[in-house]
């Protein structure tokens, strides 16, 4: 009996243990997410004080220092500058959180834009890479947009190694619906051909 007792203890001590990380991990995933949401508010209202401070220190550095970073996304934002009328900031998503035994922590966060290309509408899916040194309660932020996670690791060369960054990708909304029209119409086709009746040989006549 007491040693099914200790074992029900530890048991207890384990799920009351586990339930308090989980209740962690989502509490730092919504901190995460609310300096995510403020670096893409201060990107499309071009508060580019803001937008610096909510950037990692590796990727400044990586361009050169606070002028040639700010510089660099200025003429990036200008190039394809927010319709303010009808866009609105990008919200994120979370896509991975992880934390190896410390107080720091990293993630990645998922951006759609829904923007026009060349007069055709079109969703585009960028990354954050995000980094916490002080057990989730602040967050600074690597912009990923086109670069490649082996590029990423130049620019953030504290990422975990274990940390997937997908990659950047523009969907184009014509494109999407003509596929899944053509799914659709393969569906229907295979359907109808399993629904037929079969045929089956009749025997010739001597």
């Amino acid at each position: 009996m007491k040693a099914v007792r200790k074992l029900s203890i530890s048991l207890c001590i384990c799920l009351i243990s586990f339930a308090a990380f989980s209740q962690d991990t989502a509490a730092i995933a919504i901190k995460a997410k609310y300096y995510a949401d403020s670096m893409t508010r201060s990107w499309f209202y071009a508060n580019w004080e803001e937008f610096i401070d909510l950037t990692n220190y590796s990727a400044i550095k990586y361009y050169g220092g606070k002028d040639q970073y700010k510089e660099h996304f200025k003429t990036l934002y200008y190039h394809n500058e927010p319709n303010k009328d009808v866009d609105k900031p990008e919200l994120t998503t979370m896509v991975s959180l992880m934390n190896k035994g410390t107080d720091e922590w990293q993630c990645v966060l998922e951006k759609i834009r829904y923007t026009e290309i060349d007069n055709r509408k079109a969703r585009i899916y960028s990354y954050l890479v995000g980094q916490s040194k002080d057990d989730g309660e602040t967050w600074k932020f690597v912009d990923a947009g086109q670069n490649s996670e082996k590029n990423i690791i130049y620019i953030f060369p504290d990422v975990f190694g274990t940390l997937a960054i997908p990659e950047y990708k523009v969907i184009y909304l014509d494109v999407e619906a003509a596929e899944a029209e053509a799914r659709e119409r393969a569906e229907r086709e295979a359907a109808a051909k399993a629904a037929a009746p079969k045929k089956t040989a009749t025997k010739k006549k001597k």
